[in-house]
């Protein structure tokens, strides 16, 4: 059997991938649970925060004609970012779901209010440099 040195390097990338792995597993926007509503005909999802929306079967791709016994097959993926059929070989990754169920506008919003709310050193400063100015400059009305 022949043996693989592994380098320094690939030792480090092996770390940080699996520290990102550690991270995601910790997201709360993760789905730790999915199911099939045959009353509703809607995919039930739930997060790791405790959150939980029903999006209807019509809007997953590749699922609108499965049998109800077939779609309560769901599984969700380790990660916790998609969810698989494997009898009907079909994986359909949450984020994109999402998107396309409520639209790429609120999608964008919601991301860009999480964005915000990151604090950094760079962050602080700026703030702090803008408010020694008297603060964001008003805008000039054109009639």
């Amino acid at each position: 059997m022949a043996t693989t040195k592994i380098s320094a390097r690939d030792r480090d990338r092996y770390a940080r991938a699996r520290a990102l792995g550690q991270a995601r597993l910790q997201d709360p926007s993760a789905i730790v649970d999915a199911r099939y509503n045959s009353h509703a005909d809607a995919i039930e999802l739930t997060f790791k925060g405790g959150g939980s929306m029903s999006i209807p079967r019509a809007i997953v791709p590749g699922v609108e004609r499965a049998s109800s016994e077939k779609l309560d097959a769901v599984v969700v993926s380790p990660a916790g970012d998609a969810l698989l059929w494997p009898s009907l070989d079909i994986d359909v990754y949450i984020p994109g779901l999402v998107e396309r169920a409520f639209g790429t506008r609120l999608f964008a919003a919601s991301t860009g209010r999480r964005g915000g709310r990151r604090r950094s050193k760079a962050k602080a400063a700026a703030a702090q440099s803008n408010g020694a100015k008297g603060g964001r400059p008003r805008k000039r009305l054109t009639a």
